[in-house]
């Protein structure tokens, strides 16, 4: 019975047909709205009354109006014609789907992308996305990956690279080990445990960026193989580190991090989005790619990203 029922369902050209008819009142205006012949209009208003067993319009003149049953049955017509248009328009571009898998440093994806990637899945839900993360003497030439987040100059052969955001560095630590320490000013910073990723290079660059007139030792203190690490002994109270306004971002703006001093200077380094040639076209790595910069975009403002 179900079967039947679609067998007469009136088609699209038919209920187009009539709408433009009791729209406009006129088989001729109907017919030039259509493109088509006065004769083609007629034909299929005639199948339509024919299927639905019913008197939808009467000539009037040059013109038509509609029965009772048509006024009613117009509306209805109007309105599936309207979901049809709107389910058309939200179409996506390309057709999505498949396995993404995507690289990039422990800390962008903790602190940046771990944190919104729930977006991406409702804006995507039938990408298979799979995060992973690198090593900074990883290479990035991994055929595994369809996409990479790098931290590094921006020099990459052989791949397509675009800057995603360039941060600012300036010291972090929880606000409670702010109060206890009455840290106000960088010479306070012999008080604190400082805390570095790998070695000394981000605390001398800091200093460096105020062409050091802040003495302070800094190869003192705690050394971590992660930023990860670094990161939640920061949150933890355990020191101060070197943060960027791209890791910790989230954590500045919730106050679980603080900034001591209003001092930033630009990273020597940059984060980067990768791509390989082979890889550019693809509609999953440009989803994702679309999607990133906009979500840091709308985290850093327009300014910290390229255009």
């Amino acid at each position: 019975m179900a079967q039947q029922k679609a067998n007469h369902l009136p088609s699209l050209q038919a209920l187009r047909a009539f709408e433009a008819l009791a729209r406009l009142g006129s088989l001729t205006d109907a017919a030039d709205y259509l493109s088509l012949t006065r004769s083609a209009i007629s034909h299929q208003l005639r199948l339509l009354e024919s299927q639905l067993n019913l008197r939808l319009y009467e000539r009037r003149g040059r013109g038509v109006i509609l029965t009772p049953a048509g006024q009613l049955y117009a509306g209805e017509v109007r309105e599936v014609l309207h979901s049809l248009e709107r389910i058309h328009a939200n179409l996506p571009d390309q057709e999505y789907n498949g396995h993404l898998h995507v690289c990039m440093p422990p800390g962008f994806a903790a602190s940046v992308i771990s944190r919104h990637i729930n977006d991406f899945y409702r804006a995507y839900p039938t990408i298979r996305l799979h995060l992973s993360t690198n090593r900074e003497d990883e290479t990035i030439n991994q055929p595994n990956f369809d996409l990479f987040v790098v931290f590094s100059d921006g020099v990459h052969a052989d791949q397509h690279a675009e800057l995603l955001a360039q941060p600012m560095y300036h010291p972090v630590c929880s606000p409670t080990l702010l109060n206890e320490l009455d840290i106000t000013h960088p010479r306070d910073l012999d008080r604190a445990t400082l805390l570095h990723l790998h070695d000394a290079h981000d605390w001398q660059l800091w200093l460096a960026g105020f062409g050091g007139k802040h003495q302070l030792k800094v190869e003192s203190g705690l050394y971590f193989s992660n930023i990860l690490l670094v990161l939640q002994a920061a949150l933890s109270g355990q020191g101060i580190a070197i943060g960027d306004d791209v890791v910790c971002g989230d954590s500045l703006r919730h106050g679980q991090l603080v900034r001591p001093f209003g001092e930033r200077i630009p990273s020597d380094r940059a984060y980067y989005l990768v791509t390989p040639h082979s890889r550019l076209e693809d509609p999953n790595v440009q989803a994702f790619s679309d999607w990133m910069k906009k979500l840091l975009e709308g985290l850093l403002g327009a300014s910290a990203v390229s255009s």
